[in-house]
């Protein structure tokens, strides 16, 4: 049976539960349950950059503060024990912060939520942050723009609110003060934040299911339309999403790959990664993404494109990784390139040439190997011995070019 992630509401009354779920995914419910006071859609949609998803979103009943007894209804305490993300709701005109916060503790503390779980507070009706001369122009603003003074205020609210369920971390260790979402669902203002927050909560339960702790892991990792996902598609069969134009690739992407090399059945983990330096805001929040699985990288490919000049991002990128101690050189790094074809446009040549008719020995693909190690990555990798000119494999997914030498190299490695 497919694994269907679960997103589980809680709140209080009146905290907007109801109205936020029908605000994400209304267009998107297939099916409706209701039993015991428990709502449960079943949703399918398309993750940005994944695929289709199912997964199901439950509304547990509202919390009475006032009660111990809230856990004890039937369904809720198993409910919670198997959720993957759970999404607290509060508005942002609470003012029992601490008596909230001790409560969700209680019940928490009460519970076995699953190792992995995810918390988001949804911080909602952040209409009521907004001073009133702010939120009348707001709402009527085509642009949806918030003005500075606003902003100033959700940020006071929304670090107020964190610092206050900081040990959420003690269930959630991903938990962050980026875990706290103000929004709006009469502004409809920041409901795409809380959604892929949402979204990165089913992506890790999904990847925590398919990854495997006990096989080697190959990592790919690059810039934004270096080819990470086109070439893991076309070396073992897959249909992930591709665009040269923009990042395909939102959250990692897991597989476990099952092989027959030389006769050998190989089996291993596979991890798609967002690209590297696509912008600051990007960058931090795939930090913890590159963080998770570089670390545990039998094979990390340092994936770039041919035609390319600068490599500063790419080597500030890896050498900040080592002295992280994240990458360490007992790990086995492939130098890739792809689009070799692009090292051949020409005037006459607009789209490159046929690779199949050069030499192994060109000199234009011996001089671009030389370049990407001694210029590029020879100082990065200096304390890895493993690392030299031959870990440099270029190749084209376009014309499927020297794409065997790439799976041969990787294959050792593993």
């Amino acid at each position: 049976m497919t694994h269907r992630p679960k997103i589980v509401f809680i709140g209080g009354i009146e905290s907007g539960k109801s109205t936020t779920i029908l605000s994400l995914w209304e267009d998107n419910i297939i099916d409706y349950r209701a039993g015991d006071g428990i709502h449960s859609f079943r949703v399918s949609e398309m993750l940005v950059g994944r695929e289709n998803v199912e997964f199901d979103v439950i509304e547990l009943p509202r919390i009475n503060y006032t009660s111990t007894k809230w856990i004890e209804k039937p369904g809720i305490a198993s409910t919670l024990e198997s959720a993957d993300v759970i999404v607290y709701v509060i508005t942002c005109d609470e003012v029992s912060i601490s008596s909230r916060k001790q409560y969700i503790d209680t019940v928490f503390s009460s519970l076995k939520l699953k190792q992995d779980v995810v918390i988001i507070i949804a911080l909602g009706q952040a209409d009521w942050v907004l001073t009133p001369n702010v939120a009348r122009s707001f709402e009527v603003s085509k642009s949806k723009q918030v003005g500075l003074p606003a902003v100033a205020s959700i940020i006071k609210k929304t670090n107020l609110i964190y610092s206050e369920f900081a040990s959420f971390s003690d269930y959630d260790a991903t938990f962050s003060v980026d875990s706290v979402i103000p929004y709006s669902n009469v502004l409809n203002w920041n409901i795409d934040e809380l959604k892929y927050q949402i979204w990165n909560g089913i992506v890790l339960s999904m990847n925590n299911l398919v990854f495997d702790e006990g096989l080697p892991t190959l990592v790919l990792s690059g810039k934004t339309g270096c080819g990470k996902t086109s070439t893991i598609n076309l070396l073992w069969d897959k249909d992930l999403a591709t665009n040269k134009a923009v990042s395909c690739t939102k959250f990692p992407a897991v597989m476990r790959i099952q092989d027959v090399y030389n006769g050998v059945t190989v089996s291993f983990n596979l991890v798609d990664l967002p690209g590297i330096a696509e912008s600051m805001a990007a960058n931090a929040v795939y930090q913890k993404f590159y963080r998770k699985f570089i670390a545990k990288a039998s094979v990390l490919v340092c994936l770039s494109q041919a035609d390319r000049r600068a490599y500063k991002q790419d080597q500030l990128f890896y050498s900040s990784l080592i002295k992280g101690g994240i990458l360490q050189p007992s790990q086995n790094i492939i130098l890739g390139i792809n689009q070799a074809d692009l090292l051949f446009k020409s005037a006459e040549h607009l789209n490159g040439i046929d690779l199949n008719t050069i030499a192994d020995d060109d000199r234009i693909i011996t001089e671009k190997t030389m370049d990407y190690y001694d210029c590029v990555f020879r100082e990065v990798f200096a304390d890895f011995p493993r690392v030299t000119q031959d870990s440099v494999v270029i190749y084209s997914v376009l014309q499927n070019w020297h794409m065997d030498k790439l799976k041969d190299k990787i294959y050792k490695l593993l």
